[in-house]
């Protein structure tokens, strides 16, 4: 049992609801793991923002996971922002520093690592988005970033998706020249009229999610033939039906637990200043797989 004292740092996360979390089993067992006095709680936080980002920071916590629904409306508080996360406009870390809390977005680092530990390079390849929320406005700068030669956001309707096309393209125009990709936009079901071929496609909406496993955003089978790699965010099932058809026609599946991961190391490594060893990563990678 860890001991808690003076100088046991504090970090957590912020959000409503919170009682789901798994951040609190990763980060106490990295620190148990590193022999770090720290300790992580969640927060359950209400709409004062203001008021929520100077309490923690006056009392030194240092380092906070922020969680649906203040990504956004945290920005507001910080000190400084990360220049991806300011472009993609929502953060999940802080870190604590003498000026303020400084935000970044892990979940996009967490995934590009996942990305990397797959041996999946979007560079010239086709990407392809499922949904326009949150998730999927970062997923779609993190692809902007990677060069690939097209990104095509597919939403069940256009409007939000088309909001991001247009902030994409404007943040493809601050790349280097010759690297920006094409950026569409296609509703669910026009789907069919998709060419390209080897495609990645990033699987960023709620369906799917535990308990519905039985659905899919995209039921056009014939989709899938053009799937090299399908990333899909969720994690709990372990295996979602658009993994699935991914898998029945060649592809390589991946759920998002390995992103789930990753955010969390890239957050604490960001907090402690330190790079993780492997053997620590892939012990709380398997102690998760066991509990989802």
């Amino acid at each position: 049992m860890r001991n808690i004292d003076g100088q046991t740092a504090v970090y957590g996360i912020i959000g409503n609801p919170i009682g789901h979390t798994l951040s609190p089993v990763i980060h106490n067992t990295i620190s148990e793991e590193m022999g770090i006095n720290a300790v992580y709680v969640p927060f359950r936080a209400n709409d004062d923002i203001t008021a929520m980002a100077k309490g923690l920071f006056s009392l030194g916590v240092k380092g906070i996971n922020v969680t649906v629904p203040y990504k956004t409306d945290i920005i507001g508080e910080l000190c400084g922002l990360d220049p991806l996360a300011k472009e993609i406009g929502a953060v999940n870390t802080l870190k604590y520093t003498k000026g303020g809390y400084y935000g970044y977005n892990t979940d996009i680092l967490g995934l590009d690592r996942e990305l990397e530990d797959e041996d999946i390079d979007l560079k010239g390849k086709d990407t392809v988005i499922l949904g326009a929320g949150g998730a999927a406005r970062a997923v779609a700068f993190l692809c902007a970033s990677k060069s690939p030669a097209s990104i095509t956001i597919v939403n069940r309707t256009k409007s939000k998706a088309q909001a991001i096309e247009a902030d994409i393209k404007a943040y493809s125009g601050k790349l280097a020249k010759g690297t920006s990709p094409v950026v569409n936009v296609l509703t669910t079901d026009d789907t069919g009229s998709y060419d390209r071929e080897d495609i990645i496609v990033f699987q960023c909406t709620n369906v799917g999610l535990s308990p519905n496993e039985n659905e899919c955003v995209i039921a056009d089978r014939g989709f899938y033939d053009r799937v090299s790699a399908g990333i899909d965010l969720i994690y709990r099932p372990a295996e979602t039906l658009f993994m699935k058809y991914v898998k029945e026609t060649g592809g390589r599946a991946y759920n998002g637990l390995k992103m789930l991961v990753y955010q969390a190391v890239c957050a604490y490594e960001i907090w402690n200043d330190i790079k993780l060893p492997e053997e620590v990563i892939r012990k709380v990678r398997e102690m998760l797989e066991q509990s989802v």
